[in-house]
Formats: structure tokens, C-alpha cells, sequence
């Protein structure tokens, strides 16, 4: 079981941090291919991510687990989408209320 599958929070998290991907890329008008150039990140995973997907089906429910970026896919993303990485992984924060890196 990975670790943060313990966090009764971390289905929502997963799923805010897609959103605010998600968001972030129709405001830049960036295609699923642009971003892959961008971060170099396959279609496949970024569509995981925007969806709140996981790899792996979770034996017991037959569901899958919700995503879990690494730091590495984390920081490819907010540098492609012109973010501060801190916006992707703060719950606290709105998907509305993003900060550009300064």
C-alpha cells in the first residue's frame, strides 16, 4: 500500500491537483500534446493526472487509486504551466487563486 493511501484526505488532494492542472493549461490554451512537449511527460500519464487517475487498480475495490505525482513531475508541470509548484500541492489554495512565479 503506497504511503498516502492512509490519508483520509488525499483522494481530494489528488483531485484538486488535477484540476488546478487542468485549469492552468485551458488558460494557456496549451493542448494534452503541448504540455507533453513542455514537461516531457507521456499523453498517457498527463491524462492520468487530469483525471485523478492512478496507475494501479486497488485490489480490493477494483478502483483506481487516485494520482501521486513525484516532486520531479510535479516541478515539470508548474514550470510548463508557468506556476509556482506550491500552488499545485497546497490544498488551502483555490483552484482559482494561482500565483505566478515571480
Amino acid at each position: 500500500m503506497p504511503a498516502a493511501d492512509h490519508l483520509p484526505e488525499f483522494e481530494e488532494k489528488s483531485k484538486r491537483f488535477g484540476e488546478k492542472v487542468r485549469r492552468r493549461r485551458d488558460e494557456l490554451g496549451l493542448t494534452e500534446r503541448e504540455l507533453m512537449e513542455r514537461t516531457g511527460l507521456s499523453r498517457g500519464y498527463i491524462q492520468l493526472l487530469l483525471n485523478n487517475r492512478g496507475g494501479h487498480k486497488d485490489p480490493a475495490t477494483g478502483t483506481y487509486r487516485p494520482a501521486n505525482p513525484t516532486l520531479d513531475v510535479i516541478w515539470r508541470l508548474a514550470d510548463a504551466l508557468e506556476l509556482d509548484a506550491t500552488y499545485l500541492v497546497d490544498n488551502d489554495r483555490d483552484v482559482e487563486s494561482r500565483a505566478l512565479p515571480s
